[in-house]
């Protein structure tokens, strides 16, 4: 079993999604990255919607990049493998403030 937590600056953008209200959109944008992930393999790549505020796109392509995700300007992403475990960690601490945020 390989546990990977999530680091303080993580943390920290985890609580500005929370104050922004944006754990939702962050938690299906997680949710479809893991889904491909698991149908394609070695190397992925996804396209999303990102935010219309240049606010809102920094704060998920900083949290996304800190877990080994690459988001472009045109909503593509993509990442290797070895993401996995910090995009899984992502996921569930999204999940759980998902839940208790509303």
């Amino acid at each position: 079993f390989n546990s990977t937590e999530l680091k303080e600056d993580q943390l920290l953008l985890l609580l500005e999604a929370l104050d922004k209200k944006m754990v939702s959109q962050h938690l299906q944008m997680i949710s479809g990255i893991l889904a491909q992930e698991e149908m394609r393999g070695l190397f992925n790549e996804a396209t999303f919607l990102l935010p219309a505020s240049q606010e809102e796109q920094a704060l998920i392509t900083a949290m996304f990049e800190k877990s080994g995700i690459t988001l472009q300007e045109d909503g593509s992403a993509s990442w290797p493998e070895e993401a996995f475990p910090a995009l899984a960690a992502l996921y569930a601490s999204l999940y759980v403030l998902d839940l208790l945020s509303n």
